[in-house]
């Protein structure tokens, strides 16, 4: 189990197990947050996450 911090205010946002990828909010600063966890990494971003529809477009 990992947790993952607001990159921006420092707030805990959530945790989770290898596999999770989240977008949220952070409740306390309000800016937008991207959570992947994989077995070795978690990464958080304020960029959203790819969607499959994007990724298909982009590579059409």
């Amino acid at each position: 189990m990992k947790y993952a911090m607001c990159p921006n205010c420092g707030r805990r946002l959530c945790k989770g197990e290898p596999g999770t990828k989240v977008e949220l909010e952070c409740p306390k600063c309000g800016k937008p947050v991207s959570v992947i966890i994989d077995m070795d990494d978690l990464l958080i971003s304020s960029k959203p996450l790819p969607s499959q529809d994007r990724l298909l477009k982009q590579n059409a």
